[in-house]
């Protein structure tokens, strides 16, 4: 398990799992054609045993409205095997990470933190990622 650490002035403890690793789970399919083709003409049936028969069993798989695919991943393990990806089945394609949905970011309201500087809170949240 991870250290147990109490967060100040809060009382509250706070369990950090070092020994797991984030990896990508959103990542971006994209048709590569001269002629522009995307998805929306690529048989439904065809891309998702394609999908699932180069990296196993997705978590989901949406087609969106540029005609891309957003494909979210259970495992590193697919992860790493998707990006190495350059067909489905007889379809020329791309695969990159998307953009925004692998982070997050928030915003951390504490009055007791106004007088502190950016630089010690980031030193003593450093170990929570």
């Amino acid at each position: 398990m991870g250290k147990r650490k109490s967060g100040p002035f809060s009382g509250q403890q706070i369990t950090t799992n070092t020994s797991k690793s984030n990896f990508p789970t959103f990542f971006i399919i994209k048709r590569v054609s001269t002629s522009a083709k995307t998805f929306h003409s690529a048989p439904p049936f065809l891309v998702e045993r394609a999908i699932t028969g180069s990296i196993g069993d997705v978590k989901s798989t949406k087609k969106l409205r540029s005609g891309d695919l957003l494909v979210e991943v259970q495992s590193r393990k697919q992860s790493e095997q998707i990006v190495k990806l350059k067909t489905l089945s007889n379809i020329q394609i791309t695969v990159s990470s998307h953009a925004s949905l692998n982070s997050s970011k928030g915003v951390i309201t504490c009055g007791e933190l106004l007088n502190v500087t950016t630089e010690e809170i980031l030193k003593e949240l450093q170990g929570q990622g």
